[in-house]
């Protein structure tokens, strides 16, 4: 089974940028600014260079297997199917979803103009009768567009990733160069003291939870896409580090843009109350305020383009996780096929239906953004796992990008997941553990049916995840973050995450896979990857 290698450079940075620029600019700096004020800047800074680590780690082992949707055959090679499965499937819930929240976004966005298409409950929007059919149809196109196989959709993702950069980075620049009024109210917090007017937990709280997290965890999507490149060793590295610099500086640049042109009584009730007319739309309704009306019908346009062309991505990674599950033996055969464009169809098709349903359970933007978010720094925390052991089980393979001082720059990167997660609380954080619970329920039950049976090392070398989300999930109930009882203060629990952090690493080394069930698992891969497979 071979995927065409067919996408260049440039392409794999625009996968890259494609997938952090998406609905997050459009609603992300609102939600922030609710909760961390004007140090909401400060949230895009850390959640920028903290996926840099994450990144760097992927970078290497994308390199070294440049197949895609390998994220989902790491934890196998590594430690055995069982960790490989429940791993892979919270990776793919999340990427399922993220399809529903970006077709939700440009619903919800264009529902400012198109009424009938969202309704409020509780004060929260939601789709109607008529949403539900036009999202439908939207994720409908999605799916057509990803059945044209990977050329196309490098070529239609290049196009696409610089309108989403062109449309907010000229936001930015009217925006900071406009004269209004507001500036003063900007001075006046800084002056009176308020650049962090909920304290560091507002900070670190819009990171995990306002969209922060979610947008720079497209960085990605290009890593993903290693089987159709031309030259993986030389663009994944390009790709997942440039596109996380070159978007630090955007998002902290539109957030210190919505800052300085909000108006005087948008702030009347304080931060978390901030709102203004036309906010359900945030950069559209201030532009509208400012009397830029060319600008507002971009905006709109750009709520279609942004949200849909990250669609895209997700729907393009989600198959390729779907179909690597499928080679590694941890998923039916019958989602390894590819149809004649090189397109894993049988996967898009499962995740067309999943994501239908995945608007059942969410209400509003941002309850399914701060699920999104931790679900997916879970997943990845699988990367500098994963790289410490195949440095410990394959010393002697050729790294065409390594890692300087992986053992210390893996831990920090796992070290920085955990963190991240934990800013998200436990309103999260016990969601996450029962995706966990239903991913590991779904594998007991699947290999009591399938005839080919996970071993006792496959078991084994899963015993350190468990007590890891238990001990997690415990400390985030303790915690001061939303959802916490508040014993654990700030401050505190970074010891205390540091000294799991360092244990559960720790452990993850020791019940790795031994050599000779390593390479089995890579032979098996690798000879099924060689296979062209069609339909």
């Amino acid at each position: 089974m071979t995927y065409k290698r067919e996408i260049g450079a440039f392409g794999v940075l625009c996968a890259s940028l494609g997938g952090i620029i998406g609905s997050g600019w459009l609603f992300g700096c609102l939600y922030a600014a609710q909760m961390a004020g004007p140090g909401a800047i400060l949230s895009w800074l850390i959640g920028g260079v903290s996926m840099i680590f994450l990144a760097l780690t992927f970078a290497e082992l994308f390199a070294m297997f440049p197949i895609s949707g390998a994220v989902g055959l790491f934890p196998v090679l590594t430690h055995g199917k069982v960790v490989g499965f429940i791993l892979t499937w919270i990776t793919w819930v999340t990427y399922v979803v993220s399809v529903s929240q970006e077709v939700q976004s440009t619903v919800f966005y264009l529902g400012n103009r198109y009424t009938s298409w969202v309704t409020k409950i509780n004060g929260i929007t939601q789709f109607s009768h008529t949403g539900y059919v036009v999202a439908f149809s939207i994720m409908f196109f999605l799916v057509c567009l990803n059945s044209f196989g990977s050329r196309f959709l490098s070529q239609a993702n290049s196009i696409i990733s610089i309108w989403k950069v062109l449309v907010p980075l000229t936001t930015v620049i009217i925006f900071l160069f406009i004269k209004n009024y507001s500036y003063e109210t900007y001075q006046l917090q800084w002056e009176a003291k308020k650049l962090l007017p909920t304290g560091m937990s507002g900070v670190l709280s819009a990171v995990a939870l306002t969209g922060v997290l979610y947008s720079f965890c497209g960085f990605q999507h290009g890593a993903l896409l290693a089987g159709e490149v031309k030259n993986p060793q030389r663009s994944v590295p390009i790709a997942v580090v440039g596109s996380i610099l070159l978007c630090i500086l955007l998002y902290g640049g539109l957030q210190f843009a919505f800052i300085k042109v909000l108006p005087l009584a948008s702030l009347s009730h304080g931060w978390h109350n901030l709102s203004f007319i036309g906010d359900s739309g945030p950069f559209a309704g201030l532009a509208a305020m400012l009397g830029l009306g060319w600008l507002v019908s971009v905006l709109f346009v750009d709520s279609v383009v942004s949200p849909l062309g990250t669609g895209v991505i997700y729907i393009a990674s989600s198959a390729r996780v779907v179909q690597s599950m499928s080679q590694s033996g941890i998923a039916p055969k019958f989602f390894a096929k590819l149809s004649s464009t090189g397109s894993p169809l049988r996967a898009i098709a499962l995740n067309f239906i999943i994501s239908m349903m995945a608007f059942m359970p969410f209400k509003g933007w941002q309850e399914i953004v701060a699920f999104l978010s931790s679900a997916l720094v879970f997943s990845f925390a699988v990367g500098p796992i994963c790289l410490a052991s195949l440095r410990k089980l394959q010393p002697e393979k050729r790294r065409p990008f390594r890692l300087p001082f992986f053992q210390v720059l893996s831990f920090i990167a796992f070290y920085v997941c955990n963190l991240m997660i934990f800013w998200a609380g436990f309103d999260v954080v016990w969601k996450l553990a029962v995706t966990l619970a239903v991913g590991l329920f779904v594998f007991v039950l699947s290999d009591l049916l399938e005839t080919r049976h996970a071993t006792k090392s496959d078991y084994f070398s899963s015993l350190w995840l468990f007590p890891y989300m238990i001990f997690f999930s415990l400390l985030s109930y303790y915690s001061s973050y939303p959802g916490g009882l508040g014993y654990v203060s700030i401050g505190a629990d970074f010891i205390y995450l540091f000294v799991l952090s360092i244990i559960v690493f720790f452990l993850s080394q020791k019940m790795c896979l031994c050599r000779r069930e390593n390479r089995q698992h890579m032979e098996r891969i690798l000879n099924l990857k060689s296979k062209p497979d069609r339909v």
